[in-house]
């Protein structure tokens, strides 16, 4: 799981006077947060960051598990009955 360097919290106000400092610090790699009342709402990450969370995870390649069928019972005749 991602975890942020979190230079600053901003209020959302502040953030509207230094947008154009915490886009440089976003840039820069450490990211900020915007708070609501005192409670954070949301986390600026840079550009980069954000693609990095956002890229696929490598597929699963269902040829290769395997399934653990020890305890199982598999019994035709209530199978055939449905």
């Amino acid at each position: 799981m991602w975890s942020p360097v979190l230079t600053k919290t901003y209020s959302i106000s502040e953030a509207k006077d230094q947008l154009p400092r915490i886009v440089y610090e976003a840039e820069a790699g450490r990211a900020g947060a915007l708070t609501r009342r005192g409670k954070p709402v949301a986390i600026l990450p840079s550009k980069a960051e954000y693609e990095r969370l956002r890229r696929r995870k490598r597929p699963i390649e269902w040829g290769a598990v395997e399934i653990d069928t020890r305890g199982f019972k598999f019994d035709r005749g209530e199978t055939n009955a449905r």
